[in-house]
């Protein structure tokens, strides 16, 4: 059960999705890898802890090493953390990812080539495991390293992938982010179609609006991955817990139309804790893990190691994130940059409206803010 939950954990700390394996007895496959799992007889219950470690770290080798077959990570263009404007005065029992969503409708990510729809801080503390989110606004308008004017934030990634993307928020934030995964809508729908779906608690017009939005958009193609003969039902519109299918819920995290990008940010966070519940909480088998594992990897990019994934799943899993979810408490701390009052519209000389913080103390309010948020207190990059 521990290498299941290791399994289904990398997948939420690398895609922030994924699903939890049960079953006994079965066999898993990743590439060319063909590993048995089976579970150890009850006369065998009694063996010395340290040999079932051996087991565990044997089955987790085995997959590092077929996830560093099957992974694409750019080994010839590794980054240079001396590029990312790193604050090194920051604390390093947390791990800041930095998970960007683009408006890709194909399996290819083509790295750099959109902008950074969705920009969330994943925190990871590796002491206590425990997970928080904060969603930076796309239309914030900030510095961008490396040009003269200023820009919406979600551009860096647009022109510099991942590494600039990551530059521009430790530059902002004075932060340390050195990892990022990229996923494209399509990608996420797909993994949200195999974990079958979610359900979610919509309003009338949420639901309106997502059975709008798909009745437009896919006529022309769209990115729908279900089969030919697959009927979408439209929601129902009205107020409650609905059940959505992988666009469907891509939609519910894109939606703008029925309020403001606040409340979107608000919803693509709820999107991904409603996630994680699954993930921990599913009853998918082993095999079709690997299954869903190998389906998930054209719709990402991402520069963390197999290793580092393991790393982090196995800390989060060493917390009481469990205990919360069979609780009902809530598994995520989640924040969202620019705090409230600190921001005002702003329309710039090209006549482009973008959110903008109201004055430079303001901004170091929400750098503070931040710093406060992941690891309770502010840690300048710069000793004043």
């Amino acid at each position: 059960m521990m290498l299941k939950r290791i399994l289904s954990l990398m997948m939420v700390l690398c895609l922030l999705l994924g699903g939890v394996a049960v079953a006994e007895d079965e066999e898993y496959s990743l590439g060319d890898l063909i590993v048995s799992v089976e579970e150890e007889p009850a006369e065998e219950a009694t063996e010395e802890a340290d040999d079932e470690e051996f087991y565990i770290d044997e089955e987790i080798s085995e997959l590092v090493n077929a996830l560093e077959q099957d992974m694409e990570l750019d080994t010839e263009n590794v980054i240079d953390p001396a590029s990312l404007d790193l604050n090194p005065n920051l604390p390093d029992n947390v791990v800041n990812i930095l998970l960007v969503g683009v408006d890709g409708r194909s399996e290819d990510i083509e790295s750099g080539s959109k902008h950074g729809d969705v920009q969330i801080i994943v925190s990871i503390n590796k002491d206590d495991g425990s997970i928080k989110m904060t969603s930076v606004l796309r239309d914030l308008y900030v510095n961008i390293p490396g040009y003269r004017n200023k820009n919406r934030i979600n551009v860096a990634y647009s022109r510099g992938g991942g590494p600039l993307a990551m530059r521009t928020m430790n530059n902002l934030f004075e932060l340390n982010i050195e990892y990022y995964v990229t996923i494209n809508f399509y990608g996420l729908a797909s993994i949200i179609d195999g974990l079958g779906g979610i359900d979610i608690e919509l309003t009338k017009k949420e639901a309106n609006a997502i059975n709008a939005y798909i009745k437009k958009n896919l006529k022309k193609g769209g990115y729908d991955n279900q089969d030919k003969d697959y009927e979408r039902q439209p929601l129902e519109s009205k107020a409650g817990v609905q059940h959505l299918d992988g666009i469907q819920a891509v939609m519910y995290a894109r939606l703008r139309s029925v309020d403001n990008d606040f409340e979107r940010s608000n919803r693509q966070r709820h999107l991904l804790e409603l996630l994680l519940g699954k993930v921990l909480d599913g009853g998918m088998s082993i095999d079709k893990l690997f299954g869903l594992i190998e389906s998930c990897l054209p719709y990402a990019e991402t520069n963390i190691t197999p290793m580092a994934m393991v790393e982090l799943a196995m800390g989060v899993l060493s917390s009481d994130i469990m205990t919360r979810l069979q609780s009902g408490d809530a598994l995520l701390e989640q924040q969202r940059i620019p705090l409230d009052e600190t921001w005002k519209y702003y329309t710039t000389e090209g006549g482009a409206s973008v959110v903008a913080f109201r004055n430079n103390n303001r901004r170091q309010q929400n750098v503070e803010a931040l710093h406060q948020f992941i690891y309770g207190a502010y840690y300048p990059v710069e000793t004043k």
